[in-house]
């Protein structure tokens, strides 16, 4: 509902139930060692970031458009909506 990283990239919000509007989630982990924080409102993404866990590439997900860049371990990147 909230993260999917099964298809070789992480998708943000991919089925967002219709009855939680808004709402943030901390530290949830997804393939290839990241570590997602999301916030929505209005059921919309409003905030987006990745921690990287192993430093590998990072692929997601975002309105429909599929973004690739470097990581380096322990950093966090906010993702730009």
């Amino acid at each position: 509902m909230l993260v999917q990283s099964h298809e070789g990239f992480i998708r943000l919000l991919p089925a967002l139930p219709v009855f939680w509007p808004e709402g943030e989630v901390i530290g949830l982990r997804c393939r290839g060692g990241f570590e997602v924080s999301v916030s929505w409102a209005k059921g919309k993404l409003t905030r987006a970031s990745i921690k990287s866990l192993l430093g590998n590439e990072c692929r997601i997900m975002v309105d429909g458009e599929l973004r690739t860049f470097p990581t380096e371990k322990g950093q966090t990147y906010d993702i730009p909506l």
